[in-house]
């Protein structure tokens, strides 16, 4: 004769507990240092985080664009995304990612140029996650956006 086995609920139960905790870390991973990225959830937020930096703009940005963040850098992201860590950025947490990037002409650059100067934010969720100040000619300028 067969013996049947007795499943108890312990074995689900304790499953189940560590599927809870795992959630709740996760949570507590995503907001246990608070949010220190810069809010970009409105134009407002976005120019005052650019004015911050004594940057003159417009009220509104001169382009608005989708991006994807590759999810496998190459080596011209590499060097993006370095510019970006001197900031206190890092697109690695934001790779293969939807974000918006936000153009701003300067109205106050220093040196003269030909081509309008502009300040790049990428908004991710609502929060600035990039930035840098550039050109638009072919071996233009590309900057962190500290003066």
């Amino acid at each position: 004769m067969e013996k049947k086995r007795k499943h108890s609920g312990k074995a689900a139960l304790i499953g189940i507990a560590l599927l809870i905790l795992a959630g709740v870390w996760g949570l507590f991973r995503l907001t246990a240092h608070g949010d220190v990225r810069p809010d970009g959830s409105t134009s407002e937020k976005r120019i005052e985080y650019i004015k911050s930096f004594g940057w003159d703009v417009g009220i509104a940005p001169t382009d608005i664009k989708e991006i994807r963040i590759p999810g496998v850098f190459d080596e011209a992201y590499e060097q993006y995304n370095a510019l970006q860590k001197q900031q206190g950025f890092d697109l690695r947490k934001y790779r293969a990612c939807y974000a918006y990037k936000y153009t701003y002409e300067i109205l106050n650059y220093d040196k003269p140029s030909p081509v309008p100067i502009c300040v790049n934010l990428i908004v991710c969720g609502g929060k600035i996650i990039g930035a840098d100040i550039s050109s638009s000619e072919a071996s233009g300028l590309v900057t962190v956006l500290v003066k």
